[in-house]
């Protein structure tokens, strides 16, 4: 029977975020289609490459991990690793889409997302 990898996990500036309940990881290579009349799709154009990660967290009693709010508040670059089948992806951007929900049927929680760049894969 195979075995399959764990959870992936994030970590922001190096701190493992404990309380996330789901995390996605999107690369976009943003790579842009060349067509021209007599070739039709002649090639492509190397994109800009993003990065995009969402991230939902429980919120604990004692309040949030981090000051999500505060943090995309401040507008400036963070770091943030995906680690997930013994890889780690590497990440800059900044803080974006804080938002927080407070349910009668669920656990409070709070979701932000991460607009950047893959710095590398290790």
């Amino acid at each position: 029977m195979a075995q399959y990898s764990p959870a992936g996990f994030v970590l922001y500036e190096g701190i493992p975020v404990l309380q996330a309940s789901s995390v996605s990881f999107t690369f976009d290579a943003d790579n842009k289609d060349v067509n021209t009349l007599l070739l039709g799709r002649a090639g492509h154009s190397p994109g800009s490459r993003k990065v995009q990660v969402d991230v939902t967290s429980a919120v604990p009693a004692a309040g949030m991990e981090q000051a999500w709010v505060a943090i995309a508040n401040a507008q400036s670059e963070v770091s943030l690793a995906f680690k997930m089948a013994n890889k780690t992806y590497n990440c800059r951007g900044d803080i974006r889409n804080v938002k927080m929900d407070s349910n009668t049927d669920k656990a409070n929680d709070v979701s932000f997302t991460l607009h950047g760049i893959l710095i590398n894969e290790v």
